[in-house]
């Protein structure tokens, strides 16, 4: 198993020790914000469960609940529970645990390749920068992010974003790097609708908020390589109970539309 130093990759980041059947230990390495990043679990939990899926299933959805922060100074425990296992639709649950409990809870939905209409409603926003033109605003060399800035955009918040290094040639199951990415900004998407956001997140000014994700789903609708950019575009929808929601889609370079993710957090005025 890796060390917090040695993970510096996509690659390394997703790879897990096999304790026994259907039992995985993964890794995490520290974060800005002293806890684990959420969309590393579930990604890590995803490929868990792929491990004990049969290669000619497709990942089709994940929803999973976060129940406590993670943290980075020791493994996360991960156990699938084969839920079902269907002739079109495989299912099944990922629980991660480290020594304080459970921290995240996670479904995943698996489908045979069916053949069908191709049918796309929505598409990238007009006049979107291209990647090149933003300046990077990363908070990790496994992750690369170039935000749109406010103004730009009609509606809601948008980032491209890409894994950074070599493409992990094993990488059978480019999900993997989508739902990674997908637990970063749906958080500022909500948080915009909120009556006291300032636009000040860092600096010498105390961040407004405080809070974390709850839950987080993904549907997965065509494959892309997440080496290359991929947009994410979300917007807030409601806000009430110190919750937060935001909804949106992640487009490929060329437009197409890749995944849906709706995301609901817990978001607290700072006092």
């Amino acid at each position: 198993m890796n060390s917090n130093n040695e993970i510096d990759s996509f690659e390394k980041l997703i790879s897990l020790k096999t304790v026994r059947l259907n039992h995985f230990t993964g890794s995490s390495p520290e974060y800005p914000w002293g806890r684990v990043y959420g969309g590393q679990v579930v990604a890590q939990a995803l490929h868990a469960a792929i491990q004990t899926v049969d290669k000619e299933y497709g990942v089709h959805s994940v929803h999973a609940y976060f129940i406590r922060g993670g943290t980075s100074d020791e493994d996360i425990q991960f156990e699938v529970d084969r839920i079902r296992d269907g002739r079109s639709f495989v299912t099944r649950r990922v629980v991660a645990e480290q020594s304080a409990g459970a921290i995240l809870n996670l479904s995943a939905s698996f489908q045979l390749f069916e053949n069908g209409p191709d049918i796309q409603m929505e598409s990238l926003p007009q006049n979107l920068p291209e990647p090149e033109e933003l300046p990077a605003e990363d908070w990790s060399p496994i992750m690369e992010r170039k935000v749109v800035p406010e103004g730009v955009l009609p509606k809601g918040h948008g980032v491209w974003i890409r894994l950074q290094g070599d493409r992990d040639q094993s990488l059978k199951f480019p999900e993997l790097g989508l739902v990674y990415t997908s637990d970063d900004v749906p958080y500022d998407a909500a948080a915009r609708i909120h009556p006291e956001y300032t636009g000040v997140w860092d600096g010498e000014d105390p961040s407004p908020f405080y809070g974390a994700s709850l839950d987080h789903a993904v549907w997965f609708h065509r494959r892309s390589d997440p080496y290359d950019w991929q947009f994410h575009y979300h917007q807030g929808v409601v806000h009430m109970g110190n919750r937060g929601l935001a909804t949106g889609a992640v487009y490929s370079r060329d437009g197409k539309y890749l995944a849906t993710v709706t995301q609901e957090i817990l978001q607290r005025v700072t006092r």
